[in-house]
């Protein structure tokens, strides 16, 4: 447990450091921006903002012509006319760079119109930080207008989401277009040009958001403000620059429109003047960059600034995304995990455009990676720890129990846990009989190979049978049933085990003989009981095996086989719980070395199925004599073993009957005989 933890901890701290190296090289910020698209509520322009728009009809011939050939003449008589009625701001989003294609009396024509008018405010533009500007020609210049930069910020996708707040010039600070009609509109005076803690001081009463980015490229600090766009395209209510300049004040629509106390801002419109840029409402359709301005008047007019997700919030968020999903899809059930990335991930985009709704740009990308990243991580991590679990549990039970158990176990590995559980077991000993006298006929390689072939055999049976292989020592096999799977016939499994061996054993015995080696014969004991099973050793290094008095009876059964001259011994508890589908004898009533109390031992001969009359026969008589035997009728029972004279059994008790004979027991006998060897 402590070991997976571990494991899980080093996890979240990899994918922590793969979000901040995500988060330093700005990847997916493409990805963000295009999902922050669908958080702009634009279908509130501003009534306050009117757009004069250079359009189509107004660069027809018909009308004005060609934006090249215009005299100055009609701008100043659009400052005019705005001015007559009522307009509270006029912004011209023109840089008139060159001198009036009519002559110089043109430009002082324009001139006076902004002498005579100070709130209007036209457009000047800086390439390379400031290095490069664009400026009206020095005749427009001496009128001393309010200039404003209509520069804009393009993002890697294209979009416009961002205008520089102001820069420097040598005619000083001069302020964003937008910024700089917003405070004509407001009548506020600047309070300083330095931000601070994310601030533009745009007023005394207005502070503006912005972020502070190094441009690599021309070297200087650009403070940006986010535009909060409130209109799709062509939604700001509009009037034809040629309209008015005729007089005819009427929309778009056609319906008679208002000045007075609006900001009114000139500006291309026309597609082929190529003033348009892509923005994040554009749905496909540019627009035309007078209205990128309006938009940006209105965001500061009505001070509805966005701004970014603060850093600390952001990163609160993914350390919690990341602790509680580790947590949880490190014990889940996949589609149970599933359905919580699921509920997560509608959750952290509902966020996303609640947070909107208080004018946060809410990062969703990496609250939703993390969440994904979480997910694939913790399920990779369980299934490498899954799949060393399968292969430990393989390598350690695959050559010990059948493939079935060993599936079953690694489906439930806490079955594994280390340390023993007291469990009904039936255990199997066997051992060959004079294995130490046979070994003197076999080379130490050859004496290998033997055992191999013959261990192998017996582990094959034992494994079909769904027993688990305990341990080898040397020649002697022990195993058991009944753990660490349940096996609810354990006692059978492990008593057809036991014949399969021996039947086994008389095949390879004729194979064996035949190249010269001496007949082998092997002795099996069998008992049922409780018994400690488990993992026991340390926690790097153990065994699964069964400990227990009644693990020792069945090994002093499988010695008992040489006094009795049997071949497979089984206690009374076993006997119990096979008789329905075994053939077994009753043999004696037996204390062993070690244990005090007696033992009512069979031995095993047959499965039902295969009993034969001369078998059945032979069962009978030798149980006839062990009813005189414990009646202590030992002449009768003498008698009656004798008649088994094909049987080794039946001549030891006949023997031990004769020596009762001569040595009577005590009239409190209790049948039981003693026995002080293994």
């Amino acid at each position: 447990m402590v070991n997976k933890l571990l494991k899980f901890i080093g996890l979240g701290l990899a994918l922590l450091l793969l979000l901040l190296l995500t988060a330093h090289q700005g990847w997916f910020l493409g990805i963000q921006r295009s999902l922050q698209n669908y958080f702009y509520d634009f279908d509130q322009a501003s009534s306050e903002i009117i757009i004069v728009a250079i359009d189509e009809d107004s660069l027809s011939e018909k009308k004005l012509g060609s934006l090249g050939s215009w005299p100055r003449e009609y701008y100043a008589q659009a400052i005019e006319t705005l001015n007559q009625n009522g307009a509270a701001t006029i912004g011209i989003d023109i840089t008139f760079p060159n001198r009036s294609s009519v002559g110089i009396v043109d430009d002082e024509r324009f001139k006076k119109a902004l002498q005579s008018n100070d709130n209007v405010v036209l457009a000047s533009y800086y390439q390379d930080g400031g290095e490069t500007i664009e400026w009206p020609n020095e005749s427009i210049q001496a009128a001393d207008p309010t200039f404003g930069w209509i520069n804009v910020r393009l993002d890697d996708d294209g979009f416009v989401r961002q205008i520089p707040v102001f820069n420097e010039s040598d005619k000083g600070v001069i302020e964003a277009f937008s910024l700089a009609l917003a405070r004509t509109y407001l009548n506020q005076n600047p309070a300083d040009y330095y931000v601070r803690d994310g601030l533009f001081n745009f007023s005394s009463d207005i502070a503006i958001p912005v972020v502070s980015q190094q441009d690599n490229g021309a070297g200087y600090q650009a403070h940006l403000m986010y535009m909060n766009y409130f209109a799709k395209p062509n939604q700001f209510r509009r009037i034809s620059f040629a309209d008015l300049i005729e007089g005819n004040l009427v929309d778009s629509d056609g319906e008679p429109i208002n000045f007075r106390d609006k900001i009114a801002i000139i500006g291309p419109t026309a597609i082929d003047l190529q003033d348009d840029y892509l923005s994040p409402v554009s749905s496909g359709v540019r627009m035309p960059g007078v209205e990128i301005h309006a938009n940006a008047v209105q965001t500061v007019i009505t001070q509805q600034f966005l701004q970014d997700q603060s850093t600390l919030m952001l990163w609160s968020i993914l350390l919690g995304i990341l602790i509680l999903n580790l947590v949880l899809f490190s014990f889940l059930r996949v589609r149970y995990a599933l359905l919580v990335l699921t509920v997560e991930l509608v959750g952290i985009l509902i966020g996303g455009i609640l947070a909107y709704e208080y004018r946060i740009l809410a990062n969703v990308v990496y609250p939703i990676l993390a969440s994904l990243l979480s997910f694939m991580g913790a399920y990779l991590l369980r299934f490498i720890l899954e799949q060393k679990k399968r292969k430990f549990i393989e390598g350690a039970f695959g050559h010990y129990v059948n493939k079935t158990v060993v599936k079953n176990i690694q489906a439930n590995p806490d079955l594994l846990k280390l340390g023993g559980v007291k469990r009904d077991l039936t255990v199997f000993f066997s051992d060959i009989e004079g294995f130490t006298s046979i070994s003197e006929h076999f080379q130490p390689e050859e004496l290998v190979q033997f055992l191999n072939e013959y261990l192998g055999e017996m582990t094959d049976i034992i494994i079909d049978q769904q027993g688990t292989l305990d341990k080898y020592e040397g020649d002697a096999i022990m195993a058991f049933w009944n753990a660490p799977l349940p096996d609810h016939d354990h006692a059978v499994h492990a008593c057809f085990a036991a014949l399969e061996n021996q039947k086994k054993l008389s095949a390879l015995r004729e194979k064996w003989m035949k190249v010269g080696l001496p007949e082998m014969h092997v002795r099996i004991g069998i008992n049922t009981g409780e018994a400690v099973v488990g993992n026991m050793g340390s926690k790097n290094r153990f065994d699964y095996t069964a400990m227990g008095d009644n693990v020792n009876l069945a090994s002093r059964l499988e010695g008992l086989n040489k006094q009795y001259h049997t071949s497979i011994l089984i206690s009374e508890k076993t006997y119990q719980q096979v008789k329905a589908e075994l053939v077994c004898r009753e043999l004696d009533i037996v204390r062993v070395k070690g244990k005090r109390e007696p033992v009512r031992i069979y031995e095993l001969m047959a499965k039902k199925n295969d009993l034969d009359p001369d078998l059945s026969e032979k069962i009978e008589t030798f149980e006839s004599g062990l009813k005189h035997y414990r009646h202590q009728e030992f002449k009768e029972a003498k008698q009656t073993f004798e008649r088994l004279k094909d049987d080794y059994t039946a001549m030891i008790m006949a023997k031990r009957c004769e020596a009762l004979l001569k040595n009577p027991p005590a009239s409190d006998w209790d049948g039981v005989w003693n026995f002080e060897v293994k």
